[in-house]
């Protein structure tokens, strides 16, 4: 009957591989092997670029001399104050256009006047409309691209997204971020839409 022997603790087991150091480089089993770029890998590390790839240049990696290409980037958002729009309802201009983008429901209970409608939540894609397309959906002309749009909403976050929106696409923005309620408070007519 065969006896049973206690199980080795695992540094005995792992010291014959442990404790060996090479004493130099001459000793040791690595071996440097030299990597040409336009040769075909045959090291895994190596497979997982392709062959055409080459070992990038030190002037490329440097930070001081890498620039991103810069595109420019559309004007900031203009604000507008209450003062501002009140000026802009008493003598509206070609080149600047106030857009309402509430719901039908909230304009009906009252809109700045010269406002025109154009509802953000149904129809986020408005701006990107052909002309024809937008008429047809809005009931006015589509903005030209030289016209400075104004949003304005109830409380001004629908009127940021839509002035994003607008900037994105390359129009001229502003915002008038009171919004309704502001021009509500302080007293600012309103037309019924």
């Amino acid at each position: 009957m065969a006896t049973k022997r206690a199980p080795l603790p695992l540094r005995t087991l792992l010291a014959p591989h442990c404790s060996r150091r090479p004493q130099s480089l001459a000793h040791s089993t690595l071996r440097a092997v030299p990597i040409r770029p336009n040769a075909p890998a045959t090291n895994p590390l190596q497979r997982r670029w392709k062959s055409t790839d080459t070992a990038p240049s030190p002037q490329t990696t440097t930070p001081s001399t890498a620039k991103p290409p810069t595109t420019p980037s559309p004007p900031p958002v203009k604000p507008y104050s209450y003062e501002d729009i009140l000026s802009l309802t008493h003598s509206p201009t070609p080149h600047t256009l106030l857009i309402d983008v509430r719901t039908p429901a909230e304009i009906a209970r009252g809109r700045i006047p010269t406002a025109q409608q154009l509802d953000i939540t149904a129809h986020p894609d408005g701006l990107f409309l052909s002309a024809e397309e937008f008429e047809e959906r809005f009931g006015w002309p589509k903005p030209e691209r030289g016209v400075e749009l104004v949003f304005y909403c109830k409380a001004g976050v629908r009127s940021r997204v839509a002035a994003r929106m607008a900037r994105e696409a390359g129009w001229r923005v502003g915002e008038f971020g009171g919004s309704w309620d502001e021009w509500v408070g302080r007293g600012g007519r309103g037309e019924r839409g």
